[in-house]
């Protein structure tokens, strides 16, 4: 994956800029170190209705990385905000995998953020695809400080982070960050931090990058043959699914998801339920979305769970009881064991 990178430097001297104005190199931005304002957003009812629209916008193109930031309003415009959240994180994790491919060869885009910093953790490299993440233009972030596109949890855990960064020569990390584009929308992601020494000045360059997925193109209509082989995740027991078989499949999936408050029947009565036998939708849901649908169910309460801990006021216990688990201990211990932290410690 190639991207064009704009590198900050100084403006040439008056004697030069003839010459360098017609020959500088297509890869270089030039900027003066003027001073740059923080990214402020305006919370008046109709900035918070652009924010809205934008994500819908993104949502619509197949972007499902970018977030609404949570507010401290309880209105409907936050009560939407929320709601929004939970949909496209719902989009997000499920888009990857349509129920009759091998998520393998499922078509997507890959897009890269990165930047370069100095010491100081002022930007000096973008590249494109970093510009059009944050919807903005390289002059908008190079020499601007790191923190100026971060949310405000994110400069705290960066401002305590800097200084440990630049005590080693070189130093790799993982660091989790929120970015903050143009438009008011969030991007959340654990991001590669390496640290390096420039071997002419000395001086240490931080490196941070990251990896965003993008729906893209849709499925070939080819795909759906009329008997389809699935073999994803498992080696012993392989199911030929029909189209009909599919739907079913497809049709537990999303009742689990839209009722995950709810217990789920023996999978004989479940299979019974929805039309088909027990073993093709004990082997044929699980080849199809790589997981039992016992163990999808769990997965899919404590990631919603996690999604209302993220961006709602709920009670952790009111919580659990709307994400189905029977008791405050039982979904502590679950969430621990799946995310390697109790809710409480996620709740910002």
């Amino acid at each position: 994956m190639s991207s064009v990178a704009y590198i900050w430097e100084p403006m040439p001297k008056k004697s030069q800029q003839n010459h360098s104005s017609k020959k500088r190199r297509p890869c270089v931005f030039y900027s003066t170190r003027k001073a740059h304002k923080p990214l402020t957003m305006p919370n008046s009812d109709d900035f918070r209705v652009k924010r809205i629209h934008q994500l819908l916008l993104e949502m619509a193109r197949g972007n499902f990385f970018y977030s609404l930031e949570p507010e401290e309003k309880n209105d409907n415009i936050a009560s939407l905000v929320v709601m929004l959240n939970m949909v496209n994180e719902e989009l997000r994790d499920s888009f990857i995998h349509q129920g009759f491919t091998n998520a393998h060869h499922t078509p997507q885009y890959m897009i890269q953020l990165s930047l370069l910093l100095d010491s100081n953790g002022r930007i000096e490299m973008v590249t494109n695809n970093s510009c059009s993440l944050l919807k903005c233009l390289p002059n908008d972030l190079i020499g601007k400080p790191l923190n100026d596109i971060l949310s405000k949890p994110s400069q705290k855990k960066w401002n305590q982070k800097l200084p440990k960064l630049l005590k080693k020569e070189y130093h790799e990390t993982v660091l989790k960050l929120e970015f903050v584009s143009s438009k008011g929308l969030l991007l959340t992601k654990d991001c590669n931090i390496t640290v390096f020494q420039n071997l002419n000045t000395k001086e240490s360059k931080i490196l941070l990058d990251t990896v965003f997925f993008s729906k893209g193109e849709p499925f070939p209509k080819e795909k759906a043959a009329n008997k389809l082989m699935v073999t994803k995740g498992t080696k012993d027991h392989k199911v030929r699914l029909s189209p009909k078989d599919i739907q079913i499949m497809r049709d537990v999936h999303d009742m689990i998801i839209n009722n995950l408050e709810n217990d789920l029947p023996r999978l004989k009565d479940l299979a019974l339920q929805m039309g088909t036998n027990e073993y093709k939708l004990k082997y044929g849901f699980k080849q199809m979305y790589g997981i039992t649908v016992f163990r999808f169910l769990t997965q899919e309460r404590l990631r919603q769970a996690k999604t209302l801990i993220l961006h709602s006021q709920h009670s952790l216990k009111q919580i659990a009881r709307m994400t189905g688990f029977k008791s405050i201990t039982h979904f502590s211990r679950a969430f621990k064991e799946k995310y390697g932290l109790p809710p409480s410690q996620v709740r910002r």
